[in-house]
């Protein structure tokens, strides 16, 4: 018996859709219903696990859909542009990469840890990006605008890098 090529595709597309699906519902969720706490964001997970199963569009319109909808429910703040390409830039980007090394024929151990620190770079990425948009917006005056008040506002952020940092241990 032979099996039609349509009947793959649908296979394949319905597993895609599905795929999708899950890592939407996960981190929208987390982002609305579930709070896990400050900086406990899950789509940074799904936007690594969307870049494993998915292709490039479908994990950056992964990351677009769960902030659009998301923050239409939280609200946003002035940095918005900030956090959305903070979770969009790595979307855009990690998937080549990140299929790469699934593909590597190494062992499970070291793919695993270099999608573990994957994971940790995207966070790090997000936090020195994002923080430098509460420095450059701040409109409170907390910080003064040189690299004292750089660096200050980085230190203060670390707790909320902890926070990202023990996320990724889960």
């Amino acid at each position: 018996m032979e099996i039609h090529p349509n009947t793959i595709t649908m296979k394949k597309s319905m597993i895609h859709n599905s795929i999708f699906i899950i890592l939407f519902l996960f981190a929208f969720l987390e982002r609305t219903v579930f709070d896990l706490g400050p900086n406990y964001e899950l789509l940074t997970a799904a936007i690594v696990l969307s870049s494993l199963f998915l292709n490039p569009k479908s994990s950056f319109f992964l990351a677009f859909l769960t902030i659009a909808f998301s923050d239409r429910l939280i609200g946003n703040s002035r940095i918005f542009l900030f956090t959305w390409s903070g979770f969009l830039i790595p979307a855009f980007f990690s998937s080549g990469f990140l299929k790469k090394i699934i593909t590597d024929r190494k062992s499970s151990i070291i793919n695993l840890l270099k999608i573990s620190v994957s994971g940790l770079m995207i966070n790090v990425f997000f936090f020195i990006w994002t923080n430098f948009g509460v420095w450059m917006l701040d409109s409170w005056g907390m910080y003064s605008k040189d690299v004292s008040g750089l660096i200050t506002c980085y230190i203060n952020a670390l707790p909320f890098l902890k926070n990202q940092v023990v996320k990724i241990k889960l």
